[in-house]
């Protein structure tokens, strides 16, 4: 909607390295380019976890960026159907989504929606390039040269 931005999210997981990376893109309204974040993280989760621990890093980006009115585009279903429907798990993915809903509340006026791996294409990039930099990359405004042909597709 007008007015709104649409951050994309997903993770890499890199078995071989023990390792995940997040990875982000936010868009206007419009479809422009607004910034796009990626970092590695140690450990070896399994996926659902690993996608689960990627929004929380992506709500908490928009809150250090103070950005409001944003949809997250999201795709595993398992993810976004646990935080949608809010239902309490005990476990750590329990424990990660929890995390997910606070920080819901801090960034003003977040929503969640699914979308295909297809849709997603622009955050996979992102986050698989974050699997083989030596530390968190951001960038605002301008996109990496590597990234504008994602841009196009998802």
């Amino acid at each position: 909607p007008m007015g709104w931005l649409k951050c994309n999210v997903d993770v890499g997981v890199f078995s071989s390295h023990d390792s995940f990376s997040f990875g982000g893109v936010i868009r206007d309204s419009g479809g422009a380019f607004v910034a796009a974040k990626c970092q590695r993280f140690p450990g070896l989760f399994h996926p659902c976890d690993a996608e689960a621990l990627a929004v929380r890093e992506a709500l908490s980006w928009m809150k250090i960026l103070q950005l409001s009115k944003v949809i997250l585009e999201i795709d595993c279903l398992n993810v976004y159907s646990t935080l949608i429907t809010q239902t309490p798990n005990p476990n750590g993915f329990g424990l990660i989504i929890e995390d997910c809903q606070e920080l819901v509340k801090l960034v003003r006026e977040a929503r969640f929606s699914f979308v295909r791996r297809s849709g997603n294409v622009a955050a996979h990039t992102i986050a698989r390039v974050g699997g083989s930099m030596s530390g968190p990359g951001e960038w605002r405004f301008v996109p990496p040269p590597w990234l504008c042909p994602m841009l196009t597709i998802s």
